[in-house]
């Protein structure tokens, strides 16, 4: 058997990814609408696509002779798959794994960095964002990471207001502004 030089290699590599995501793509465009009952269901399959695609990039581009060809296939793989996970995250219906990657994909954290901060293995938050179901302890932990980063990215129209907000000025001229009544007839002081 005669062995291909690692620039072939990496030819015939992002070759197949390339075939893959022409597919990937082709079904991540005729996803129905998030609030649709079947798009987690369909989204979940590309999902679990693109893992095993990713992890193929991931060690072909830790090879000791890997090519920028293959690192650059690697990064619009995980940049197709972040959008995707996004876009699950965001809709109705989505997993705990789904908003946890989201959160933190977006707040630019490791996998690691976020099990050290639940006190959490790093084995369960990779398996949870490949789909699994956590504990309800499990669960409330990662539920405070996601609300200590922010929230789910693309939920930010659903949560509910700040008690904090300053309250709205009534019908006579009154309100209040910081915390402090204001009187019009005061003139604001």
């Amino acid at each position: 058997m005669q062995h291909m030089p690692p620039e072939g290699e990496s030819s015939v590599i992002v070759s197949l990814s390339e075939a893959a995501m022409h597919m990937y793509n082709a079904a991540i465009d005729a996803l129905p609408f998030p609030e649709d009952r079947n798009f987690h269901k369909r989204a979940d399959v590309v999902l679990a696509g693109l893992r095993k695609l990713r992890a193929g990039l991931a060690e072909a581009a830790a090879r000791p002779r890997s090519t920028p060809t293959v690192i650059n296939e690697l990064s619009q793989v995980r940049k197709r798959y972040d959008s995707l996970m996004e876009r699950a995250a965001a809709a109705p219906g989505s997993s705990l794994g789904q908003q946890l990657y989201a959160t933190r994909i977006a707040a630019r954290l490791s996998a690691e960095e976020v099990a050290a901060g639940a006190g959490l293995p790093v084995d369960l938050i990779n398996d949870l964002e490949a789909g699994e179901v956590p504990t309800e302890e499990e669960a409330a932990k990662l539920r405070a990471v996601i609300e200590a980063l922010g929230g789910v990215p693309g939920t930010e129209h659903l949560r509910r207001p700040q008690e904090s907000e300053p309250s709205q000025p009534s019908s006579d001229g009154e309100g209040a502004v910081d915390g402090q009544e204001v009187s019009a007839a005061a003139g604001g002081n």
